[in-house]
């Protein structure tokens, strides 16, 4: 089939593509025109190669001498076969509104400090800022085998990424039960690192709000088990910290040397080693002598043979040093 003029192929979508132009079903004749509709920019691509932009009007191809129309003058007419020839339409004054889902974004949890992964869901709107380099991202991409089918799905990883990156950074400073209450800000926290990474894209990010984070109910179970076991260990050591308080009196001295000389642990009854060999008796005798030095029977002083309290450094009866 021949055609004579190429038109937008129109649609809501920013970018649309007469694909093939040059195929083995059409041909376009040497002369035709492209008709390029108000607000927007056309390309032609041959295998990957982006011609110079057309704007908006009437432009009759093959007439130029730049070696790019020379090279598409011979593929019209047949001098250069085996080409992919396809021609993309860039509005430059329409916006587009879309729901996304980001997928898993990895964020660091506050309280454990451990990397865990939630899903958000986004309204945007955007527009085309740079045709030229915006195609030339999505050329890149897929080279020759560039389709309309590709267009969504290769955009979407576009808007994504710096998106996703952003929004990683800003929930890591918040923590998880204020996300759904803070959409607003973190919106507007996450609105300018996205609009200048998507500028670098050719594209403007015009709003961006956040519909709603989610975390997976995996990685909230993981938290929930860390949360326990740091309730157990607090309390753990309030109740040491307590039973040293009030039966050692704060000494740590003491309840250390009770254990030695048990072999028994103060904090938990459990035997610390083995004591082959040692009268049980007797370490219980030595460890009340040591926590109730009172208790301890008198002893004679060696000069006057009275009986002297346990513990004096000098008697009571003749004044002198033990």
């Amino acid at each position: 089939m021949f055609q004579s003029i190429i038109r937008d192929p129109g649609g809501e979508e920013l970018i649309r593509i007469q694909p093939n132009i040059c195929g083995r079903a059409t041909t376009v004749v040497n002369g035709s025109y492209l008709i390029v509709p108000p607000g927007t920019t056309a390309f032609v691509v041959i295998n990957g190669e982006l011609s110079p932009p057309f704007a908006p009007g009437r432009h009759q191809l093959f007439t130029g001498v730049s070696p790019f129309f020379v090279r598409l003058r011979h593929i019209m007419t047949g001098g250069e076969p085996a080409a992919v020839v396809s021609v993309f339409f860039l509005s430059t004054e329409r916006s587009r509104f879309l729901r996304l889902g980001t997928g898993e974004i990895p964020f660091r949890e506050q309280r454990f400090q451990i990397t865990m992964r939630a899903l958000a869901a986004c309204q945007l709107t955007l527009s085309i800022a740079n045709p030229l380099t915006l195609l030339r991202r999505l050329i890149g991409s897929y080279n020759t085998s560039f389709s309309e089918e590709n267009i969504r799905p290769c955009l979407e990883q576009i808007i994504l990424a710096p998106i996703r990156e952003a929004l990683s950074r800003e929930l890591s400073r918040l923590s998880i039960t204020s996300f759904n209450s803070h959409l607003l800000r973190i919106s507007a926290a996450v609105t300018p690192a996205a609009r200048s990474g998507l500028a670098l894209f050719g594209l403007h990010l015009e709003q961006l709000t956040l519909a709603a984070v989610h975390v997976p109910d995996a990685e909230m179970q993981r938290l929930y088990h860390l949360e326990q076991d740091f309730a157990v260990g607090k309390n753990r050591t309030d109740l040491e910290l307590d039973h040293l308080k009030r039966v050692w009196n704060g000494n740590l001295d003491k309840r250390t040397i009770s254990e030695m000389m048990t072999g028994f642990s103060a904090r938990g009854g459990h035997p610390l080693k083995e004591s082959a060999g040692q009268d049980s008796f007797m370490q219980l005798m030595l460890l009340s002598q040591l926590l109730h030095p009172e208790a301890q029977p008198a002893r004679p002083c060696p000069h006057c043979h009275q009986p002297a309290p346990p513990g004096a450094a000098f008697c009571p009866h003749c004044g002198r040093r033990l």
